[in-house]
């Protein structure tokens, strides 16, 4: 990055008030171009920048060969309450078969995976191979997301995760070693008018400046061995002295056992410290807009504090919900006749973002709840549901669950907090956060 360092001091700021981003202007000293309508589409739909309140942000990314993804690491993301973008090839489930294969998740079941788990598909080009003319490159890279568009109609596919091919490199592209790279070569200038933005192998930890662009052709710590995944809290930590996130990528098939078990010991490390307030796992797309200097970030679900406002929106009377405060804090709490507790929102520009569910919530007797996000007028076309045990405390309990909103076919959502067995329960501060 010090190549740029003089380019960056002039970079246009993308930002206009705290915690908002939009797409630059024009391209200025950026060394590539970029299609303004895609990513003023892809920042709207998160809602301007994301802000971490001083926190360091990691995003994970799953490689492809998606059996044993749904086999090993889905249910420890699910566990977790972890995010992931999958790289995904157009062709995937033809050219990847048997054990390091993709062909038992199909285009369906990876979509109903995307949205009820919070996950980001990008496009990892068709087949995953080398392409030396001009034409082999607009079929990797331009039709391979077109395909992946009509396979996974309600995902957006905004951002372009280059493969490594070996051969020519894609005409020497390479991967997007530099930021010129994505001018100088057919390849890049490619991915640049097909998506809002790529990642690619420029070294170091991101940017967390609210400014995607600055982000474009960043690298991943690659996780898959034992022994860099042992160390993945050191580059956390290493992260947050520079003020930065950090992106780390896996593939599934490359996980022996010591490298599964040191990778949950992170995971659960990850979310420890996101429950306790330090750090902020996102999409790989949610790291191009974090902004660690910012503490506003958008929610769809009104922002109310804790239900300073009163119901907001929430169906608190019907439900036959009372509203609480204590010592500063606004609650809704649960009553003997009690339903579940709703609120619809419409979801207009930021149809298909991953949107993290985060609440806290008290019991003194332990309750298990439903948190459910679904189509307010057809549960059937989108439905996630997280079952969460709370066990009895005098403190409060962070909850996350991570979906991803549909970008078709749903206009309404509700967000519903139902308790199945229990007593007490106090909620504070339902939020939907972009992610």
């Amino acid at each position: 990055m010090q190549l740029f360092a003089g380019q960056l001091a002039a970079v246009p700021a993308l930002l206009q008030g705290a915690g908002f981003a939009r797409a630059a202007e024009t391209p200025g000293p950026y060394p590539f171009g970029f299609n303004q309508a895609l990513l003023d589409n892809f920042v709207a739909r998160h809602g301007g920048a994301i802000g971490t309140a001083g926190r360091a942000a990691v995003a994970f990314r799953c490689d492809h060969h998606l059996n044993r993804f749904k086999a090993v690491l889905l249910p420890l993301h699910q566990k977790y309450a972890i995010p992931v973008t999958i790289a995904a090839m157009s062709q995937m489930p033809a050219v990847e078969t048997g054990p390091g294969g993709s062909e038992l998740m199909s285009f369906p079941l990876l979509q109903k995976c995307a949205l009820e788990n919070g996950f980001e598909v990008a496009n990892h080009s068709a087949t995953h191979r080398d392409a030396a003319s001009d034409l082999r490159l607009r079929e990797e890279i331009e039709q391979a997301r077109w395909s992946l568009a009509r396979s996974l109609p309600k995902l957006p596919i905004e951002l372009f995760v280059p493969p490594g091919v070996g051969g020519t490199n894609y005409q020497g592209f390479n991967g997007g070693a530099t930021w010129s790279s994505f001018e100088k070569y057919l390849a890049g200038r490619l991915i640049t008018q097909h998506h809002a933005l790529s990642t690619g192998y420029m070294p170091g930890y991101w940017s967390m400046t609210g400014q995607p662009l600055l982000n474009m052709g960043r690298s991943h710590i690659r996780i898959d061995d034992a022994a860099v995944a042992w160390r993945g809290k050191d580059f956390v930590n290493a992260a947050r002295k520079q003020l930065k996130g950090v992106c780390f990528m896996y593939h599934p098939s490359a996980l022996d056992a010591a490298a599964l078990a040191a990778l949950e010991d992170f995971f659960a490390w990850c979310a420890s410290e996101r429950d306790a307030g330090r750090l902020d796992i996102l999409t790989v797309g949610g790291l191009m807009l974090a902004r660690i200097d910012s503490s506003s970030r958008h929610d769809l679900l009104g922002g109310d504090l804790g239900f300073r406002n009163g119901w907001n929106g929430w169906n608190g009377l019907s439900a036959k919900w009372s509203l609480r405060s204590e010592q500063g804090g606004y609650f809704a709490r649960r009553g003997a006749a009690s339903t579940g507790l709703f609120k619809d929102f419409l979801l207009g520009a930021h149809a298909g973002s991953t949107r993290q569910l985060r609440m806290s919530v008290r019991s003194g007797t332990g309750v298990r709840l439903k948190l459910e996000v679904i189509d307010a007028e057809s549960p059937t076309r989108f439905s996630a549901a997280r079952y969460i045990t709370v066990r009895g405390s005098g403190t409060f309990t962070p909850l996350h669950q991570y979906i991803t909103l549909p970008l078709t076919g749903t206009r309404t959502v509700r967000v519903r907090i139902t308790p199945v067995t229990g007593g007490e329960l106090l909620v504070q501060a339902p939020q939907l956060l972009a992610a």
